[in-house]
């Protein structure tokens, strides 16, 4: 026993040196409060043209509602054509309107290819002649623009970003994003230039279309590229929930200097659930950047609509959060000194747990060892597939030693469970913060790099505990005549109920483990009445079942020895989920503690009730029974 508090001690003490990194990541969350509101503008200039009102007040419209950033397309022919700028003419077309004048058997038509008025303004032209080899050719008095189908044009290359917009969008007070989509190596590269030489603190910023970055196929590319436009100045963005091709690469080339981003179309769901959608992202997710898709409704409305949805996002923002320019976080500092002081006391947690669970003196060693070995590989390769493997057992240790370490005791008052909560409460602290202290830095901050190992992390610890703490009643089963005398058992009302009440909580605990579980309307509502008032929403299968059967079950142990450690499996549900808490690393540290202590507070509070609960129904059912036997 003496063995086991120095120990701790030492864990301790190597957790107290390593608090600089946690600290590290807590000032970078926290002093990067400010959030952008990003709309496309050629969303804007479509709704604008529609409708009955100009650019210009769409635009003062949305900037005095709150509008900080919008996101500008490359120039195309096309996107030429939709604004007037010149006409787009296929082979066909033209053919057809030469049927009706003189020229049809003057003009040489065959050779494949399309055609394009030449643009008024001297801008669009030298735009267009400087990205593509044209030959001009006249009908009659009118000169065309001729491009043939065998030199590859496209109608949606990209010829570099509209300079009267942006300085339109500039007039306005407005920043600009500029959008960039993949296209062939030559083309990326002219881009890569246009950007170089149109770089502007004020659109400063890079958004890629599609499912990947320009030149993905080619790493060595997407570096150089990534290097030069960043050397410059210009940042990145990753959208949350796409995955594109490439944008890794570009992360880890800058350090990781990039903006979350979410996008949201306000024609999906209410207003009222967009809303919270937005600033449940901002204050729980990291999300610096909202890029919001105009609503399909007339035109006076849908802008209206936008700067209405602006307004009150802003209203219902958290304080501490201000809209603005959205920046990256700064860089968080891990030196090595503070990893291996975490390995440390990683390896000496571990090798505790093993040393509560078993007897055997060779386990413990040969999980010490290996321990070792896997963070020395770490640290001689800084592999982080070898990181995250290690926090994966820390993780999964953690709540298996929080409940055998709390049970090991003969608990029957209140003040008893009491401790006993608090000491497994004490023992989750220390696991969470080696997991979250080993997978520190941007990496994980901006969610490029993950935990890995979650649904072992909700499956795992119950199976370890099952065996742990029912071996003995496991093997009786293994008799033949006890298992014939169970199951000749009579079934009980009781016994319905229990395995009913399990059913419901198996049921949901595993519908709601990941993203994909459905939420009933009603919990809906109680979420939002939870955020309302608690600023975020505890966990419900930690304050509602996890941490309250822990503690009935820590009670009945010594009345129910089977059922109370039935009730401490199901117990371990609220240990599990903490620490799965905290290893959703993109969410800011005070949220995931906030959360955390919300579910510890309210389910100690369930948890005393169902012990009282207990009692009186126990007491009844008794006196009950007397009746009846007298």
């Amino acid at each position: 026993m003496k063995k086991q508090y120095w120990i701790w001690g030492a864990i301790i003490v190597l957790l107290i040196i390593s608090l600089p990194g946690l600290y590290d990541r807590w000032t970078t969350e926290t002093e990067n409060n400010t959030y952008e509101m990003v709309l496309p503008y050629h969303e804007i200039e479509e709704v604008a043209i529609n409708g009955e009102l100009t650019i210009d007040t769409a635009l003062h419209t949305l900037k005095e509602a709150g509008l900080t950033t919008v996101s500008l397309n490359p120039i195309t022919l096309n996107s030429l054509d939709d604004q007037d700028k010149l006409d787009v003419l296929t082979k066909s077309q033209l053919e057809d309107a030469l049927l009706f004048t003189d020229q049809e058997h003057n003009v040489d038509l065959e050779e494949d290819g399309f055609y394009t008025t030449i643009p008024t303004e001297s801008y669009y032209d030298d735009i267009i002649q400087s990205h593509f080899t044209v030959r001009e050719k006249h009908i009659g008095d009118l000169p065309l623009y001729f491009f043939p189908e065998e030199e590859d044009p496209s109608l949606h290359a990209q010829l570099g970003y509209d300079e009267g917009t942006i300085d339109q969008v500039q007039q306005h007070g407005l920043e600009y994003v500029v959008r960039l989509k993949n296209e062939d190596s030559d083309r990326n590269k002219q881009l890569v230039q246009d950007l170089r030489e149109a770089y502007d603190e004020n659109g400063s910023k890079i958004l890629f279309s599609g499912m990947e970055v320009i030149g993905h196929s080619d790493t060595g590319k997407v570096t150089t590229w990534a290097e030069e436009l960043h050397g410059i100045g210009y940042q990145f963005y990753t959208i949350e929930f796409m995955n594109q091709k490439g944008l890794t690469t570009i992360a880890n080339t800058t350090n990781y200097d990039v903006v979350r981003l979410h996008s949201i179309n306000l024609n999906n769901d209410t207003f009222e659930e967009n809303v919270d959608r937005i600033t449940r992202a901002v204050k729980e997710r990291n999300i610096r950047s909202i890029f919001l898709h105009l609503e399909k409704t007339e035109p006076k409305a849908s802008i209206e609509g936008a700067a209405e949805f602006i307004r009150t996002v802003q209203i219902e923002m958290p304080n501490q959060f201000t809209i603005g320019t959205a920046k990256p976080f700064q860089p968080i500092d891990v030196p090595v000194w503070i990893q291996l002081v975490l390995l440390s006391a990683g390896i000496l947690f571990t090798y505790l747990g093993t040393n509560y669970m078993t007897t055997s003196t060779k386990l413990s060693s040969a999980v010490l060892i290996f321990m070792g070995l896997v963070a020395i590989a770490y640290l001689f390769t800084q592999q982080l597939i070898l990181l995250q493997g290690f926090a994966l057992i820390i993780a999964v240790v953690t709540p298996v030693l929080a409940i055998v370490a709390s049970t090991n005791h003969h608990i029957n008052t209140v003040i008893q469970i009491t401790k006993q909560y608090v000491k497994a409460i004490g023992i989750s602290i220390v696991g969470i913060m080696i997991v979250v202290g080993l997978l520190n830095g941007n990496a994980f901050l901006t969610g490029f790099e993950q935990f890995r190992g979650v649904k072992v992390v909700y499956s795992l610890p119950i199976v370890l505990l099952a065996l742990y703490l029912l071996w003995r009643q496991g093997l009786a089963l293994a008799n033949g005549k006890v298992l014939k005398r169970y199951m000749n058992m009579p079934i009980r009302y009781w016994h319905l109920a229990v395995i009913f009440i399990a059913g419901l909580i198996g049921y949901y605990y595993i519908s709601r483990t990941g993203n994909a579980g459905m939420v009933s309307e009603l919990e809906i509502i109680v979420r939002q009445k939870l955020e309302e008032y608690l600023y975020v929403r505890p966990r419900t299968k930690e304050f509602l079942i996890g941490f309250p059967l822990y503690m009935l079950g820590l009670y009945l142990i010594p009345i129910k020895n089977i059922w109370g450690k039935l009730l401490l499996i199901l117990g371990s549900i609220g240990f599990l989920s903490i620490v799965n808490t905290f290893t959703h690393l993109h969410i800011p540290l005070y949220i995931s503690i906030l959360r955390t202590v919300y579910s510890l507070i309210i389910g100690y509070i369930i948890g005393l009730i169902l012990i009282y609960l207990y009692n009186v129904i126990y007491q009844y059912i008794s006196k009950r029974i007397k009746v009846r036997s007298s």
